[in-house]
């Protein structure tokens, strides 16, 4: 299949949706769920429609170490991870991916996998019990649907994504924004976790090149994966990153995109 337009890569966490507060519940209460030695401030999940934004503000430094710890983390199983380093008092030691992957590597598999399971199982549930609640913790980033409008017209939008598409069909279709992303243009989590599978898929299926794809990103890490192809890259600097993302971004010779500037790419 040949395409004429060049192609415009979004992630959708951080990117598309600001999906922070969905994630940080999601993930704190799945983690619960599976670890009963811990440091943290609560031993119960929470219920997200009714506590979780004072839960937030009773412990900022919670969500500020999650925060800050979410650029070194892709998959699901990620989060785990990132309330083991927060639960056991390490944050303040976690500053490097180097950090974050040690203290991955000494966390047994099945311990991943047993919290993944149990990270998408909480998320389906509250989509099927109240969908609006749970849709209502991600909301679009402000600017985007009418960025994406008028990109598509210079463009052909698509997404790489590590989150699940029964996800992300429910909140473009909130947003408004599915028709603009046509069939196949969508890759998520069963695909591959992978942005670079995702992008090389892309370029085999539409017939497009490396360097005709536009690749946004709000984590510096997905970028470098795949700077060897010659794709253009973008740190969207409204997203969940850092000034040590930023700095990595740009040594790696991306750009750094601010959200007003993307409708002009």
């Amino acid at each position: 299949m040949q395409n004429t337009k060049p192609l415009l890569v979004f992630d959708f966490d951080g990117v598309i949706s600001d999906s922070l507060h969905d994630s940080y519940v999601t993930s704190l209460n799945a983690y619960l769920l599976v670890e009963r030695t811990h440091s943290l401030p609560l031993t119960v999940p929470l219920d997200p429609a009714d506590r979780i934004f004072g839960f937030e503000k009773e412990q900022p430094r919670l969500f500020t170490e999650f925060k800050r710890l979410i650029p070194m983390g892709n998959r699901a199983e990620d989060y785990f991870v990132i309330w083991r380093i927060i639960g056991s008092g390490a944050a303040e030691d976690v500053r490097a991916q180097s950090d974050f992957d040690r203290i991955k590597k000494n966390i047994s598999r099945d311990a991943l996998d047993a919290y993944g399971r149990d990270f998408y199982a909480s998320r389906r549930e509250r989509q099927e019990t109240n969908p609006e609640a749970w849709a209502s913790l991600s909301p679009v980033f402000e600017g985007i649907p009418a960025a994406v409008r008028s990109l598509s017209a210079r463009f052909d939008p698509s997404i790489a994504t590590s989150k699940d598409l029964r996800s992300i069909t429910i909140l473009l279709k909130r947003y408004g924004l599915l028709p603009f992303f046509k069939r196949g243009f969508i890759l998520d989590k069963n695909f591959s976790y992978s942005k670079r599978d995702h992008l090389a898929h892309f370029r085999e299926k539409f017939g497009i090149p490396f360097d005709r794809m536009h690749f946004i990103d709000d984590k510096a890490l997905h970028l470098v994966s795949v700077k060897d192809l010659g794709v253009h890259g973008y740190l969207a600097l409204w997203g969940y990153n850092t000034v040590r993302e930023h700095e990595l971004a740009e040594k790696e010779g991306f750009r750094l995109l601010n959200l007003e500037d993307l409708i002009r790419l």
